[in-house]
């Protein structure tokens, strides 16, 4: 794993629990947020961003894996313990807008859930211009997430120029598949084909030559009990 040597452990935490067991790496930092790349466990690239609570480990990350229409949102926090699968409602706010209301799957310590590209142009629009967010879990005892957004359009703009960098390398040919050199020249018939008997050989012609082809800080939870997003329930299968 590749980690950028000037950022902090806490920045670390941010792009762990955005992209567990990936290669990745922290190349920014603004207020609260940090923007990372790399590659999923599938080679897959991506670009992504987040924020990290010191205090109780908690982090909100958002993650845009490259040629794909959804983005990606991954709330995590040491503590909780969710099954696998588990249906978990989520409200994010973004300053007095009106709230986000989404249907996310939690399972062990973080529960995610999707944007496709047009409405995250609508969330990121917000993102850039309020001072902090608010993210709660109705349906568990999780206390509200607040979190800053300073930094938040900086932060914003290198993950646009990160997502725009990563398409044009997917979109570039590989090495060594340009344009083709010369080629020899082609016939319309096959080797094998027998020229006609008796015929009388073609006086000679100067004939012109063929051309080649071309070819944001958060509020600490509450310390006295362990808190979780989701009531207990049977996770969805």
């Amino acid at each position: 794993m590749r980690i950028h040597p000037l950022l902090s452990a806490a920045a670390m935490a941010v792009c762990l629990a955005a992209a567990a067991r990936a290669d990745v790496t922290l190349y920014y930092h603004a207020g609260a947020w940090d923007a990372f790349d790399g590659q999923d466990d599938h080679g897959r690239a991506f670009c992504g961003i987040g924020s990290h609570n010191p205090a109780d480990g908690r982090t909100f990350s958002v993650r845009f894996l490259i040629g794909s229409n959804d983005v990606t949102f991954i709330a995590s926090k040491p503590g909780w313990k969710i099954p696998d699968h588990t249906d978990i409602p989520v409200v994010m706010q973004v300053g007095l807008e009106r709230p986000w209301t989404e249907q996310a799957s939690g399972g062990g310590q973080s529960v995610q859930w999707t944007l496709d590209r047009g409405s995250y142009q609508s969330f990121d629009a917000q993102f850039r211009q309020a001072s902090s967010m608010t993210l709660t879990f109705p349906s568990g005892n999780e206390p509200a997430w607040i979190i800053s957004l300073s930094g938040s359009t900086a932060v914003s703009n290198a993950m646009g120029r990160c997502v725009t960098d990563m398409a044009q390398r997917a979109a570039a040919p590989p090495p060594g598949t340009g344009a083709p050199g010369p080629q020899s020249a082609t016939q319309p018939f096959g080797a094998s084909a027998n020229p006609q008997p008796n015929a009388a050989p073609a006086p000679a012609q100067n004939a012109p030559a063929q051309p080649n082809q071309a070819p944001q800080p958060n509020q600490p939870a509450q310390p006295n009990q362990p808190t979780q997003p989701s009531a207990p329930a049977n996770p969805s299968r």
